[in-house]
């Protein structure tokens, strides 16, 4: 739901010293940031130093609570509830500010925190305590990059980017889950590992985050925001009589919806638990290289971890001294260059869509109406028949990529929903059929399906597959060598298609945080969604982790006895 408030609205509400209107806003929060705006945007100034040219505040009210337990005692019950403030300061003009230069010294700050209450007085000192402190380091880090730049050539690209103003307040249900039920359910979970004594660990972690943000900023924009979240993640740790330690999860996401019925997540539990005990007697693999199947959440996750990376454009910035020019050509997406190249097969076509709530039925966690600058929400083909159309960006411009796409989150960009669709799925049937072929054709004796997957490369859960349809557990594994071209080399998809959900970071690499104009910004990974089908590979190589295994515990289990 999307509100336009009038200004008379607004001061009637305050008039009657009421902090929160009936829509949700707190208006005395939020006159407290506009006030402050104007008055710094017309006065900051410092000597000869000029004002800021941009002024921009966000402020994060995080209410929620996390719960965990083990073998059904609960080990901790914690509710929170803070406000955290960010400030984006610019000084200089758009084609060359305080941002994108990485010198000696971060420019960001820590966190900066405001009163809970809703004291005019208390949120205005803080909020100018720290645009002070803004003002301060953007005009010495602007110093820095022109002393450092004052006799080399520069590439003629903007700072800053202008897009038009909004103002608008879109509001949603908050996740309605008291702390007790998380508790409960989280007790009740926990102990069903106890049905399981080869389960040597275990935890069952409960959370739960309502996030309200305002914004504003010198150009006019104003946004409120609301982001529900909640998760509810089991995992277990057991470990073979050969020392291999062997883990697995499984994670429930909500956003306003409940979670799924505890008798859907008794089964999930159980069966993750079962999985994860045979997994300590299943085959060892050394090493294979051949067709590999990734279904489900194995999929999604190396989408996710090694191709979704690539596809933001990175401002490479300026530097000061060898060392940090070596740190910032480090940070450059390679993807920048690729730009019309083949990256996927032609059956592939790849969109951002931060506008969809949901994808058949199920809930998608990307979902926002403006990024973290008040950019409009929008989707974005990235791309179309395998080859490379553009990549996300913020109001950061970069060579050949010069407007925002809405995809700011954090201080960088990041994808919200990727869509990954294809017309050419083949039913199980079909798609099965083509893996057995290509292990006829590779000569091997078995392929490999991975079914979960941890990061880039930790195989959770995979199994041999022969030709006649058997298939043989596998331990444990890594992936060797995978990297983004590999996923030219895919052959065949599902036609049916899975959502998954998982945190993207905030930021490619540490280079954002330290370049960026934004002073005492709260750290936070941005939830996501990717939408996929089943990935046949023809050529990839699974090998045995490196390193020893520790020794199993001397004395069995107290659950055996």
């Amino acid at each position: 739901m999307t509100l336009v408030r009038t200004a008379a609205t607004a001061s009637l509400t305050l008039a009657l010293g009421v902090s929160a209107t009936d829509d949700g806003v707190n208006d005395i929060l939020l006159k407290a940031m506009r006030d402050e705006l104007k008055r710094s945007t017309e006065n900051l100034s410092m000597e000869d130093m000029g004002k800021p040219y941009f002024l921009a505040y966000r402020v994060d009210e995080v209410e929620g609570f996390r719960v965990s337990a083990r073998f059904g005692a609960l080990d901790q019950s914690s509710a929170s509830k803070r406000r955290s403030l960010s400030v984006e300061l610019r000084v200089g003009n758009p084609m060359f500010d305080n941002s994108n230069f990485l010198a000696g010294y971060s420019g960001t700050g820590g966190s900066t925190t405001l009163p809970l209450d809703d004291d005019y007085d208390g949120l205005r000192r803080q909020l100018w305590l720290a645009t002070d402190s803004a003002y301060k380091n953007a005009q010495r880090r602007l110093a820095g990059k022109r002393a450092a730049l004052q006799n080399r050539t520069r590439d003629a690209i903007p700072d800053f980017a202008w897009v038009d103003p909004v103002e608008a307040f879109t509001l949603a249900d908050s996740a309605a889950w008291p702390i007790e039920d998380a508790e409960s359910l989280a007790r009740m979970l926990s102990a069903l590992f106890k049905e399981t004594p080869s389960i040597y660990e275990s935890r069952l972690q409960a959370e739960k985050e309502n996030r309200r943000t305002y914004y504003v900023n010198s150009e006019g924009t104003t946004y409120v925001q609301v982001t529900p979240w909640a998760q509810l993640r089991a995992w277990a740790k057991t470990q073979a009589d050969d020392g291999t330690i062997l883990t697995d999860s499984e994670v429930f996401n909500a956003r306003s919806e409940p979670l799924p019925d505890r008798k859907i997540l008794r089964a999930k539990v159980r069966g993750m638990a079962k999985a994860l005990s045979e997994r300590r007697d299943a085959e060892p693999l050394n090493r294979y290289s051949g067709p590999v199947l990734f279904e489900g959440q194995a999929a999604a996750e190396l989408f996710a971890s090694v191709f979704a990376s690539r596809l933001v454009a990175v401002r490479v910035p300026d530097a000061d001294g060898s060392r940090y020019e070596r740190m910032a050509l480090a940070a450059r997406n390679p993807f920048a260059d690729k730009i019309g190249a083949r990256v996927l097969p032609r059956f592939l076509e790849v969109r951002d869509d931060p506008s969809l709530a949901a994808y058949g039925g199920h809930r998608l966690h990307g979902s926002y109406q403006f990024d973290d600058e008040g950019v409009p929400a929008g989707s974005t083909t990235l791309v179309q028949r395998g080859r490379l159309r553009t990549l996300l960006t913020t109001r950061t411009p970069i060579e050949g990529f010069v407007s925002s796409t809405g995809n700011r989150r954090g201080v960088g960009p990041v994808p919200s929903n990727l869509i990954v669709s294809t017309e050419d799925g083949l039913p199980p049937d079909e798609l099965r059929a083509e893996f057995v072929a290509l292990i006829h054709e590779r000569g091997n004796e078995f392929g490999v399906v991975v079914r979960r997957l941890r990061g880039s490369s930790a195989v959770v859960q995979a199994a041999m597959v022969y030709p006649d349809g058997r298939e043989v557990p596998i331990r444990k594994a890594e992936l060797s060598g995978f990297s983004a071209s590999t996923f030219k080399d895919i052959v065949a998809v599902s036609k049916a298609s899975h959502v998954h959900t998982l945190r993207f970071p905030t930021s490619r690499t540490s280079i954002l945080w330290q370049t960026s104009a934004v002073f005492g910004s709260p750290r936070y990974d941005a939830v996501g969604s990717i939408v996929l089908p089943d990935l046949l590979i023809e050529e990839a190589t699974l090998r045995k982790p490196l390193g020893n295994s520790p020794r199993p515990p001397v004395v069995a289990h107290p659950f055996f006895e």
